[in-house]
């Protein structure tokens, strides 16, 4: 168990975080832009059904 301890080296670490951050947001970015632009709009729609009921 000792002899895995310098297994991860930091810099190996930070370069994964890195690919994954960045292929994250290549495979994931443009349906959460869509889906927060359509909660977006639900939200607003629903704030203006509400002040039009009050």
């Amino acid at each position: 168990m000792l002899g895995r301890s310098r297994f991860l080296s930091f810099p190996l670490v930070i370069g994964a975080v890195i690919i994954g951050v960045v292929s994250g947001k290549a495979i994931f970015g443009p349906p959460l832009e869509e889906y927060w632009k359509k909660r977006h709009q639900e939200e607003a729609a629903a704030r203006e059904t509400d002040a039009s009921s009050s």
